[in-house]
């Protein structure tokens, strides 16, 4: 209170003493008590002077006279008094004003007419309503219960039978009648008691029939210690207004981290509704893990938590929107208004509301909360605060309150607050107790103020033990009377009231000092100690258990709304983010742009004539499009659950859709790489000349990004920060382009992982093996040019190319390979082989010859070698040896004849259209790309594998092989797959193949299998430091019993 409104009280009190015949000694006595309640003794005699100078002398009490009426310039001077006031106290200090004015005319219960008078004027300036001025002049005046019948007005007889707080009220009560009134308006609370019994208001004396404000927290108490507390009081006046009646209890309590040291440790206790629970402790002390095990996010060791009878994790389906938390970091989506952070919570809620009845409800909702007139800002960041922390931290909250949870959880809601905003936030927790709300907050460094608002509060000591479980103010006076301080029974300060928290952590924490007087590491009483003291002094005590099941208020909304609900935060979200949506669009067309104005290449230096079948950078094109569609996808995608993980931990106490959340991000991923990829081809075909491909080019991008989109997500949701996150995408980025099959070829890699027929089985792997194949070879066999149709029959130039390449390949290199195996199958025969064996002892070309021979007729439908059978060691002669001869000479002209054909037709069909066939092929045929799809250069035409030839050129022209069912594995680069025996183009067979490893992507998602093995291998290693932890103590041990 400053000088300037302690004066004007002064004036005040005189002006009203003053009236009719003027001050007596009583009610100097109050002034003098009241002054002494709030300043010093130096201090005191100076206010007192004052008041005597305008009051004037003490009269004694003579025989009743005519009252006089007070002076106009009395009145002017009231009235100006309160003004002054008004413009400087809240509503609470004003109210205890108008007590003290009533306590002073009560001194000597002269309530005059002229005195009544400048009360009633100081109740209207002071606005207070005439209800509450009714029942403070009740409250004052009276001292029989039978005068006091208001409804602010509660009179409690100790061993009263119809009374529960009165009926363990007997010890030390013993005919006395206590009185509280509520001031509603403010939720202010004032005591008097008339006995002779000594009681102690938070541990100091209070005097009979004198009026004291009751605050948050506090206690009175009897000699023989039985108390009333706030929190009882508080309860009878709200006791109409609560609808759902609650009890919660936490019985035996314990959770053990996996090295076996107690997290949390054997807590018990049982509360019910309308109550605000403080949780506090040293850092480390386990209150955030019990605050996890109270609201069932964690399982405990042992123990159950019951609400209204139901287990918290057995029976989760009956107590579904019942519990809400409140986590200590933020849990607002930052690009999002104020108004719209609520109105999405609001709506996972209200499946049945429209949108403006659940806009109306947000706007309430804020309105409580002091922050409708912010609702359209943006909430930004912590680091970029836009509205303060107070405000941040009232929004969380109210992300919760706005489906009226019956039990709410907070951890550390004050943390990073200003004193102010911490007081006013836990008024707003205050308040929701009053409407029977059950609040269970961590708290850390309360001021004296919070401390006090607490109901109970729970104090945990090291490794999770509980050393107290009570009322805050007694918590002080319990801990000081252990540690035998003298002053122990005064539980807050004489003069001011305050309480100290701290004076709890420093008797629990006190440390043994050695002989020279210095504090050891070692503890005065160690944690159990406290705990099992506690425990032998103060047994649970339970609340009536409540049968019927606690009602939820949410509704939550189907599957599809949901899906619109989080795609239309998400799609919000981004789209306020300015930087995000500038970046979103000219991230692909810039690397576009960057990299075809790059490898644009003109091959003639004096010419200015670009020709897109000359630029040798194309196949760089493509693979480097591929790894720009990947980095794209990942880096859109790598934070999008990492950044919302606290956000779902809050909304997994709706137990909302995982498969609706999942599918709106996926939705969103997809328009965004589908937009950047089409925006990063616009850019780039145009400026390289690749012409009539764009819709191939789009689908293998946006292949691409789709899958790195889904493997982003599962790190994103596996990984526990951004660095890990983005230390992970390098380590799948480079292998998926060392592995595409652009960088190596995949039969000179390393013959471990190498493979000589087919793409090596780590490749298959790899997305981009398979969108980098399908697009190589779609623009090498589907362009104008490779498509023109030569003839009637609808031969195109690549049919044309493919039937010469298989010609000449069985012409040039495999009959005659076939040619010297079946020389050296026959000089093995006459037994002049290199081996120098026997005639029909070894035939190693023989298996060659037979399968090649089998192979031909299967794939080009030949006629066969009829003698196939006799080319076995067994059964081989010269005879067979020259009817194969013959058959080979027949098969080389067979094939001779197609080659010349096929060239025949495209040699006519080029003289006769010379000049458009050089335009198309200018436009769109690639000679760098031909010489990669063929392996132009290639020096090893055949490889020998398991007895069989492998063509190693014009794999662009190679069939694959028929295999079993399921078997598409191909060598690179060919130009169709077969599964389930159908042939299928290799560019539409991997898109879908692309597209179809997103679905298992999705499940490993879904069910969080790449988090699980993160959290697993985490485990082993927790596991193996324990274990060398053990090993070690027990060679200590075996080392001791040797020295013994």
């Amino acid at each position: 209170m400053s000088e300037e409104i302690l004066k004007a009280l002064m004036e005040l009190f005189a002006l009203i003493v003053k009236q009719d015949r003027g001050m007596i000694l009583n009610e100097r006595g109050y002034v003098s008590d009241f002054l002494t309640k709030q300043l010093t003794k130096e201090s005191v005699r100076e206010y007192l002077a004052l008041f005597d100078e305008h009051a004037g002398p003490v009269i004694e009490k003579t025989a009743e006279k005519e009252p006089a009426v007070p002076s106009v310039r009395d009145s002017v001077k009231i009235l100006g008094i309160c003004k002054k006031i008004n413009r400087t106290l809240n509503q609470e200090q004003k109210v205890v004003v108008l007590v003290r004015l009533y306590e002073l005319v009560n001194a000597d219960r002269r309530f005059t007419p002229q005195r009544m008078n400048i009360i009633n004027t100081v109740a209207e300036v002071f606005r207070i309503s005439p209800d509450e001025f009714a029942a403070t002049e009740q409250f004052v005046k009276n001292n029989e219960p039978e005068n006091l019948f208001n409804p602010a007005i509660r009179v409690l007889t100790p061993g009263k039978e119809e009374c529960e707080i009165c009926k363990r009220l007997i010890s030390g009560y013993q005919d006395a009648n206590i009185y509280f009134l509520r001031i509603a308006s403010v939720d202010l609370y004032f005591l008097k008691y008339i006995s002779d019994e000594q009681l102690y208001l938070n541990g100091l004396p209070v005097r009979s029939g004198q009026v004291y404000t009751f605050a948050k927290g506090g206690s009175l108490k009897s000699a023989q210690g039985h108390a009333i507390y706030y929190s009882d009081i508080s309860s009878t006046f709200r006791s109409d207004l609560i609808i759902q009646k609650l009890s919660f209890t936490a019985e035996n309590l314990s959770y053990f981290f996996k090295d076996g040291i107690p997290a949390v440790d054997n807590i018990s206790f049982s509360v019910e509704e309308g109550k605000l629970i403080g949780i506090m402790g040293a850092s480390g002390s386990g209150k955030t893990t019990l605050m996890n095990l109270l609201s069932g996010i964690q399982v405990p060791t042992s123990g159950s938590i019951l609400i209204n009878g139901l287990d918290v994790l057995k029976d989760k389906a009956a107590l579904e929107g019942v519990l809400g938390y409140v986590p200590q970091d933020d849990l607002l989506v930052e690009d999002l208004t104020i108004f719209e952070n609520l109105y999405f919570a609001a709506c996972q809620c209200f499946r049945n509301k429209s949108k403006k009845e659940i806009a109306a409800i947000v706007d309430h909702t804020l309105a409580n909360l002091g922050l409708l007139e912010k609702r359209d800002l943006k909430v930004g960041s912590m680091l970029n605060n836009i509205i303060s922390g107070g405000q941040r931290k009232r929004l969380n909250i109210a992300l919760e309150l706005i489906r009226e949870p019956l039990i709410l959880f907070l951890d550390e809601p004050t943390s990073g607050l200003s004193s102010r905003d911490s007081e006013n936030l836990m008024d707003l927790l205050r308040d929701l107790t009053l409407k029977g709300k059950l609040i269970i907050t961590v708290i850390h460094q309360p001021s004296s103020e919070i401390f006090k608002m607490f109901d109970k509060v729970i104090i945990l000591d090291q490794q999770g033990s509980m050393a107290y479980f009570g009322n805050p103010v007694d918590a002080v006076i319990y801990f000081k009377t252990h540690d035998a301080q003298i002053n122990a029974s005064q539980g807050e300060c004489p003069s001011c009231g305050n309480v100290n928290p701290e004076t709890i952590f420093n008797i629990i924490e006190t440390q043994v000092v050695d002989e020279f007087g210095k504090y050891t590491e070692k503890r005065k009483v160690k944690p159990r100690e406290w705990a099992a003291l506690f425990a032998q002094k103060h047994q649970l005590i339970r609340v009536p258990e409540v049968k019927e099941p606690p009602h939820s208020n949410l509704q939550r909304p189907g599957l599809f709304k949901q899906f619109l609900i989080y795609l239309s935060r998400d799609t919000g979200s981004k789209i306020a983010n300015n930087q995000y949506v500038m970046l979103t669009l000219l991230e692909a067309p810039i690397l576009g742009f960057i990299l075809s104005f790059i490898i644009r290449y003109i091959v003639d230096p004096d010419s200015d004539i670009y020709l897109f079948s000359e630029n040798e950078n194309i196949p760089i094109y493509i693979f480097m499009s591929i790894i720009v569609a990947l980095f794209i996808g990942l880096t859109i995608s790598a934070e999008e659950i990492f950044r919302d993980r606290k956000i779902l931990k809050r909304e997994r106490f709706l137990n909302l859709s995982r498969t609706s959340y999942l599918f709106a991000k996926i939705m969103i991923l997809v328009f965004i790489s589908a937009l950047q990829t089409a925006i990063f081809l616009a850019i780039a075909n145009p400026i390289l000349g690749i012409k009539g491909m764009f819709i191939q080019y789009w689908l293998a991008l946006f292949t691409t990004a789709f899958c790195a989109n889904m493997v982003g997500l599962n790190i994103s949701a596996s990984f526990n920060s951004a660095i890990t996150i983005y230390i992970v995408i390098p380590l799948l980025i480079i292998p998926m382009m060392v592995l595409s099959g652009a960088m190596f070829s995949f039969d000179k890699l390393n013959r471990t992982i190498g493979s000589v027929e087919k793409v090596p089985l780590i490749a298959e792997l790899m997305p981009t093996r398979w969108t980098y194949e399908a697009l190589m070879v779609s623009q090498f066999k589907d362009n104008r040019y490779s498509t023109q149709e030569y003839n009637r029959e609808g031969d195109t130039y690549y049919i044309l190319q493919k039937k010469i390449s298989m010609a000449d390949f069985n012409k040039v290199h495999r009959i005659p390979e076939l040619m010297r195996a079946l020389e050296t199958s026959v000089d093995e025969y006459k037994g002049i082989s290199a081996n120098n064996t026997g005639p029909g002892e070894s035939y190693s070309k023989l298996p060659l010859l037979k399968n090649e021979l089998r192979r031909m007729e299967e794939i080009y439908n030949i006629p066969g070698f009829k003698y196939i059978e006799h080319l076995i060691p067994s059964a081989f002669n010269p005879g067979i040896a020259d009817s194969l001869y013959i058959h080979l000479k027949k098969l080389d002209e067979i094939f001779s004849i197609a080659s010349n054909s096929a060239s025949d037709i495209k040699d006519r069909f080029y003289n006769l259209n010379q000049a458009s066939l050089n335009q198309l092929r200018n436009d769109y045929y690639n000679f760098k790309l031909e010489e990669i799809v063929t392996k132009y250069y290639e020096r090893k035409k055949i490889l020998f594998h398991n007895n069989t030839i492998v063509q190693n050129i014009d794999p662009i022209y190679l069939d694959p092989y028929k295999r079993w069912f399921l078997g598409f594995r191909t060598h690179f680069y060919a130009p169709a797959k077969y599964i389930f025996g159908i042939r299928a183009d290799t560019f539409a067979f991997n898109i879908i193949l692309v597209l179809l490893s997103t679905v298992v992507l999705y499940l490993t998602l879904y069910y969080e299998l790449l988090a699980k093995a993160v959290r697993f291998f985490e485990k082993i290693r927790i596991r193996k430091r324990i274990f060398k932890k053990l090993k070690l103590k027990f060679y200590i041990f075996v080392l001791i019993l040797l020295s013994f």
